[in-house]
C-alpha cells in the first residue's frame, strides 16, 4: 500500500517523509500499547517517525477513559519510520478539487437538547466544562493534497499536517499545541477560548466566560503533567495569550515542567492523553458525557497528530480545525465543538462553533486560487 507523502507544516516548516522504512497501525485497543514501544524503539535509534493517535485510543492508556466505540474501518493508531525528510525543491501544479456544501450531523434541537443535558450533569456535580462537538460532512473529490494547501495557506497555523495512510487523508489545519518534548522539558499550550475576528480583540481576554474555561483546562494539565514531572517543576509561564488566525482570536496558555528521569513517549501519553481542552474537566466523567452524547467516534478529531525528530525532539497538535476524507466513497468529515460551562448559552456555543467552521471556506485572497471550491 502506498503511503505517501506525509507532510508537516509545523511552525512553518516543511518536512515531507516518503517510502516508510515500516508503519506500525492497529485497529484494536489491546495492541496500541505495542505500536507504541515499537515506535520508542524507533525514536530511540535516530529515526524519524511520524503519525497520528486517534481519540477513541484513549482506553489504551487509561482503561476508566469512555469513549465511543471505534467504527473498525479507520485505524486506532498509525506510525510511520523513515530514515530522512524528502528533497521538497520541485514544485508541484497544484491540482484540482470540488467539495460540496457541508452538511451538519446534529441539528439545531438536538444541539440545544445536548447542551440542556451538559448543564443538568454540571448541576449534579459531575462535570465542570464538556468539550461537546458535532461533525460535518460534504462531499470531496479531486486532488485533496490542493485542498489541504489552500487551508494551510489560508490559515497560517503553526501545526499543520497532511498524512495520506492509504484510504483516509488526513488534513490538519490544527492552532494547538498538545505538546512538544525535548526529553526534559515538556510543554504543552492549551488553547481555550474563542471569539470571531468580527470582534475585538481584547474583548477575548476579558471574557470572564473564556478565562473561566482556560483557567479549567490549564488546572488539568498541570494535573496531567504533574504525573510525570520532577516534583516541583510544573509551572505556567503563560496565562490568557491571545492568538490571532485569518477567522478567529484564540486564547492559549503554557503549561510546562520538567519530566522525571527515564519518561517515555508512552508514558506521556498515559499521563495526558487526551488533551484536557478537548475533553473538558474532570477527564474521567466528563469522557462518559461526551461517549453517551456523541454517536459516532471522533477518529482523528481531537485525537493528536505528531513528529519526532532526531536532535529536537518530539511535538503533537491536538487534531482541531482537521479533515478526514475516506477514499472509498470520497466522503470528508469534520469535527467542531467547544468548551461548555454553567454560563454557556446554547445559542452562543453554536454560533462560536460556527465561527470555527469558517476555516474550511475561508482562503487567503492574497494567492491564487487554483480550481478548488468549498461552501458551508
Amino acid at each position: 500500500m502506498e503511503y505517501e507523502p506525509i507532510i508537516f507544516d509545523f511552525n512553518q516548516k516543511r518536512l515531507k517523509f516518503e517510502k516508510p522504512l515500516h508503519v506500525w497501525q492497529t485497529y484494536y485497543l489491546e495492541d496500541v500499547i505495542d505500536v507504541f514501544e515499537k515506535v520508542q524503539k524507533a525514536i530511540n535509534e535516530q529515526f524519524y517517525v511520524a503519525g497520528y493517535v486517534s481519540y477513541e485510543c484513549a482506553p489504551a492508556f487509561e482503561n476508566h477513559l469512555s469513549v465511543s466505540d471505534p467504527d473498525g474501518k479507520f485505524p486506532l493508531v498509525w506510525f510511520g519510520v523513515y530514515e530522512k525528510p524528502m528533497e521538497d525543491d520541485a514544485i508541484r501544479k497544484k491540482g484540482v478539487y470540488s467539495v460540496s456544501k457541508w452538511s451538519e450531523g446534529t441539528d439545531r434541537v438536538e444541539y440545544e437538547k445536548n447542551i440542556e443535558s451538559i448543564h443538568a450533569a454540571i448541576a449534579r456535580g459531575e462535570t465542570y466544562q464538556v468539550n461537546y462537538s458535532t461533525r460535518l460532512q460534504a462531499k470531496l473529490s479531486g486532488d485533496d493534497l490542493a485542498y489541504y494547501e489552500d487551508l494551510r495557506d489560508a490559515q497560517q497555523t503553526n501545526y499543520s499536517a497532511y498524512l495520506n495512510i492509504g484510504s483516509y487523508r488526513i488534513l490538519s489545519v490544527s492552532p494547538e499545541l498538545f505538546f512538544h518534548w525535548d526529553g526534559d522539558v515538556l510543554r504543552t499550550k492549551p488553547m481555550k477560548g474563542t471569539l470571531p475576528k468580527t470582534e475585538c480583540k481584547r474583548a477575548l481576554f476579558e471574557s470572564e466566560k473564556n478565562r473561566t474555561e482556560n483557567v479549567m483546562i490549564v488546572d488539568l494539565l498541570r494535573n496531567d503533567l504533574g504525573r510525570i514531572a520532577k516534583t516541583g517543576t510544573v509551572k505556567v509561564p503563560q496565562l490568557f495569550e491571545i492568538e490571532e488566525y485569518p477567522t478567529v482570536y484564540q486564547m492559549t496558555s503554557t503549561v510546562e515542567a520538567n519530566t522525571k528521569p527515564g519518561v517515555t513517549l508512552l508514558d506521556i501519553f498515559q499521563a495526558m492523553f487526551p488533551c484536557g481542552s478537548i475533553t473538558g474537566a474532570p477527564k474521567i466523567s466528563t469522557m462518559q458525557i461526551i461517549s453517551s452524547l456523541e454517536k459516532e467516534p471522533r477518529n482523528i478529531y481531537c485525537g493528536a497528530i505528531g513528529l519526532a525528530v532526531p536532535g529536537e525532539g518530539i511535538t503533537f497538535n491536538v487534531a482541531i480545525r482537521t479533515v478526514l476524507v475516506d477514499t472509498h466513497n470520497q466522503m470528508a468529515v469534520y469535527g467542531v465543538g467547544g468548551g461548555i460551562i454553567w454560563d454557556s448559552t446554547a445559542e452562543d456555543e453554536y454560533n462560536e462553533m460556527m465561527t470555527k467552521t469558517r476555516v474550511l471556506t475561508y482562503r487567503n485572497k492574497d494567492k491564487e486560487q487554483v480550481g478548488g471550491n468549498s461552501e458551508l
